[in-house]
């Protein structure tokens, strides 16, 4: 049995708390959450925050699963965490998750419940997939990205590395979603997104523009 944290201690960190005890008994010994914002000894979920990044350093051997949806947050902590070798980050998917054996999933992905992940997919490092979400054939998230509840990602589709697609997108087939991008909630997708923009709408269109990292 591995011991296991969850970084995050909003409402994403509990979904991946209820993730983590859907996989059973044995496998994972949780010890409680890590937040950088909330005091020790909060009760979350009828257990506790430890503390924030300063207690979970010293304490490894210890699996961390990233429960926050910000991609650059993801990406500067796991930055941060994986200068020590003896923290990892378990790629979790959910009982009810579908995900066909030819996709790739990297170190640290979380699929859950309902998600499907189709032929040839690929979800990058410390990617989340939310419940209901849908990526197709040969389809790529890039790491650190999140993808929120019920978006469906068509077939043959590169999203770049820390990007947030918003509940209920769509992405038409074979375009790209450059590296730093935000796909509005609900937003249609018809044309390529480039990188650092927020679109939003149907069809989705640019509404702000940022710098790219």
């Amino acid at each position: 049995m591995r011991d296991v944290v969850i970084y995050g201690a909003g409402g994403l960190g509990r979904e991946v708390l209820a993730l983590l005890r859907a996989q059973g008994p044995g496998r994972w010994n949780f010890l409680g959450f890590i937040d950088d914002g909330k005091p020790p000894g909060t009760p979350i979920s009828g257990l506790t925050v430890l503390g924030g990044l300063s207690w979970l350093t010293p304490r490894a051997p210890v699996a961390v699963v990233m429960g926050m949806a910000d991609p650059a947050a993801k990406a500067a902590l796991y930055r941060e965490l994986s200068r020590n070798p003896k923290i990892t980050f378990p790629t979790l998917v959910h009982p009810l998750a579908h995900v066909d054996p030819s996709a790739r999933l990297a170190e640290g992905a979380v699929v859950s419940t309902y998600c499907s992940v189709s032929v040839n997919a690929a979800l990058g490092l410390c990617s989340f997939f939310n419940v209901g979400a849908q990526i197709g054939h040969d389809s790529v998230l890039g790491d650190f990205g999140s993808v929120m509840p019920h978006v469906d990602i068509s077939g043959g589709v590169t999203i770049g590395p820390r990007c947030l697609v918003g509940a209920g997108a769509k992405i038409l087939q074979g375009l790209e979603v450059g590296p730093d991008a935000t796909v509005g909630i609900g937003s249609v997708v018809l044309n390529s997104v480039p990188g650092g923009c927020t679109v939003m709408g149907y069809p989705a269109r640019v509404v702000e523009r940022r710098k790219s990292a």
